[in-house]
């Protein structure tokens, strides 16, 4: 994993409109710690970027990026929704989302400890 080198990450930077936006577009789902993740997410992606966008409108792009396209609509609209048993194909999910976006999306799935067979 490659760490560039620039200025470390400053949450006073990110200003609380984009701290309310970045809630909703990019959350730490695991650990609940949206400003440590963020942090790490800057100092070793962002860091690389630095050159073309401050801390400032790297976030701001990662907010506008999702907001481009509502992968949750796009799923929905090919009847692929949570369910507690259905399951779908790598390619049912990866599918609709290349058709709506013209890009192919990586996936990585991630276990349920709870749930160890699933």
């Amino acid at each position: 994993a490659r760490t560039c080198t620039g200025a470390r990450f400053n949450f006073t930077k990110v200003y609380p409109q984009l701290r309310k936006d970045l809630k909703k577009s990019w959350p730490d789902v695991e650990s609940g710690n949206d400003t440590k993740f963020w942090e790490g997410e800057w100092n070793k992606h962002g860091t690389c970027s630095e050159q073309t966008l401050n801390q400032m409108q790297y976030f701001e792009r990662s907010h506008a990026m999702w907001t481009s396209f509502n992968i949750t609509k796009i799923l929905k609209n090919a009847s692929i929704v949570p369910h507690p048993t259905q399951t779908w194909t790598y390619s049912d999910i990866v599918s609709p989302i290349k058709a709506a976006t013209g890009r192919t999306p990586l996936l990585r799935c991630k276990g349920d400890p709870k749930q160890p067979n699933l």
